[in-house]
């Protein structure tokens, strides 16, 4: 934990002008000291920060406070639980990924084909691979919470009575609920309608001992994050979280324990002696979906309908970088490879095959605007990179 002090020395070292080589400008480069300058700059009441490479982490910093249920000034450590939000969807599509190497879902085959109902309206034709690009049409479907049974059965119903806003695959938009929510129900129904809960755990969690991942509301005792801050602090930490058990958005994590699941990913798939996703696995789900699509457009001159979207994480892809890639904390960066997802604006998590590293960097407040998220999230992530990419 920082000091005040340390802070204050931090972020009057990031702010001095420097000549290129001076120690003050290594000081500038340097990811933690650029945190905590955010910190006593106020753009965010505190942060969490850790970052490995080659499976080690080499980087990890907890400072300032969060809003807890009876406080707002919360001291910041390792062992808080934050509310991931779309961050979520990366975990999600992991496990997708595994029903589908078990040979349980196809990815071509029609949703209608594991949920009857999912039928009408234009959504014949929606296939799992359109739900994990976010271009199967459905982008808007009003959804509340799925905590309960109850709930995820009226969700259910509410995405079978949708029609589409356009045909399923000719592009892609966001999909902030209804896409990796549909996902995660096709799945349930090919493992007799297990919860996504103990779906995950036993796929996922568990295997890669992300003992704090869960899509289940926190005790109140725990502690955990409530972000965005709240104008009156709510009775409990069920009344915190609207998205809790969203597949698409309801996950809560450590930082490191939602680091994990990126170097899952960068290790192949493989986690000790297990191998829980088969490399052809993770080459697909890492592939560019619609990337022919993307060149085409360019090629003739239009801007693309599609986004670098792999079947969950958005890639960083060929090709010149776009808003998507800023909003996600890779604007900078230009390995083909690099992939990841951010959760609202106060998540990300990065990670780059090619150098081995990866990154999860939370808020524990929304910053004052977009473009301060923005700025933020890029400037952890390359000062992040500059820092432990190797250098021959």
């Amino acid at each position: 934990m920082f000091t005040r002090r340390e802070v204050m020395a931090a972020a009057a070292a990031v702010a001095t002008s420097t000549m290129p080589g001076s120690a003050l400008a290594e000081d500038a480069m340097d990811p933690v000291a650029y945190m905590l300058s955010q910190i006593a700059a106020g753009t965010a009441p505190g942060a969490a920060l850790i970052a490995s490479r080659s499976g080690k982490v080499r980087l990890e910093a907890y400072s300032g406070t969060y809003c807890s249920l009876h406080n707002r000034t919360e001291t910041l450590t390792s062992d808080v639980l934050h509310p991931v939000y779309s961050y979520s969807k990366l975990i999600s599509a992991t496990v997708v990924v595994v029903a589908h190497q078990e040979g349980r879902v196809d990815y071509d085959a029609p949703v209608s084909k594991y949920i009857p109902e999912f039928k009408g309206g234009g959504k014949d034709g929606i296939t799992l691979r359109h739900l994990m690009t976010h271009s199967a049409g459905i982008p808007n479907v009003p959804l509340g919470p799925v905590r309960t049974e109850v709930e995820w059965d009226k969700a259910l119903k509410a995405v079978c009575a949708a029609s589409t806003e356009w045909e399923p695959g000719s592009k892609s938009a966001y999909h902030a609920l209804s896409g990796m929510f549909t996902a995660a129900a096709v799945v349930r129904s090919q493992y007799g309608g297990r919860t996504w809960e103990d779906i995950c755990q036993e796929k996922l969690f568990r295997p890669i001992g992300a003992h704090s991942l869960t899509f289940k509301v926190p005790a109140d005792s725990a502690p955990a994050a409530i972000t965005p801050q709240p104008l009156t602090l709510p009775e409990s930490l069920a009344n915190a979280y609207g998205l809790a058990g969203h597949p698409a958005g309801g996950c809560f994590a450590t930082a490191s324990d939602a680091l994990k699941v990126l170097q899952l990913h960068l290790n192949n798939g493989r986690w000790g002696r297990k191998q829980i996703l088969q490399p052809s696995e993770l080459t697909e789900m890492h592939r560019v979906q619609y990337q022919k699509e993307i060149d085409a457009a360019r090629l003739a001159g239009h801007a693309p309908k599609h986004e670098t979207w792999g079947l969950g994480p958005l890639m960083r892809g060929t090709g010149p970088s776009y808003g998507g890639h800023g909003w996600f904390g890779f604007q900078n960066q230009t390995s083909p490879g690099i992939f990841g997802h951010a959760g609202i604006d106060t998540v990300i998590g990065v990670a780059d095959p090619a150098t081995g590293i990866a990154l999860f960097f939370a808020t524990t407040a929304s910053p004052p605007t977009s473009a301060a998220a923005t700025a933020i999230r890029n400037g952890i992530t390359d000062r992040v990179f500059a820092r432990l990419t190797p250098h021959v």
